[in-house]
């Protein structure tokens, strides 16, 4: 399975654990097995599904911080001296 399928997955399952507030023993350590390449066996206990869980909401914010393009240097410098003249953005 292709890496953009298993985020997908992970998205649509911290969006329904984040909507219902219900979290699914086997479709948690099922989908963490296949992200961490692992063999654990599922646990029923409250706060290792919500462990579980967070550890799926990292790898998935890891994922979509190394799709972002960080600015070059110089315009992040440029834009931060605008706004300390201007004062725009300062609240």
């Amino acid at each position: 399975m292709s890496e953009m399928n298993l985020k997908s997955e992970v998205e649509q399952l911290l969006a329904e654990i984040d909507r219902t507030h219900r979290y699914s023993m086997s479709k948690i350590y099922n989908l963490a097995n296949r992200v961490f390449n692992k063999k654990e066996i599922p646990q029923s206990c409250a706060s290792c599904l919500i462990r579980k869980a967070r550890e799926l909401r990292s790898w998935l914010n890891m994922q979509e911080s190394e799709t972002k393009v960080p600015k070059p240097a110089a315009e992040t410098q440029a834009t931060k001296r605008k706004s300390k003249k201007t004062g725009e953005g300062k609240v």
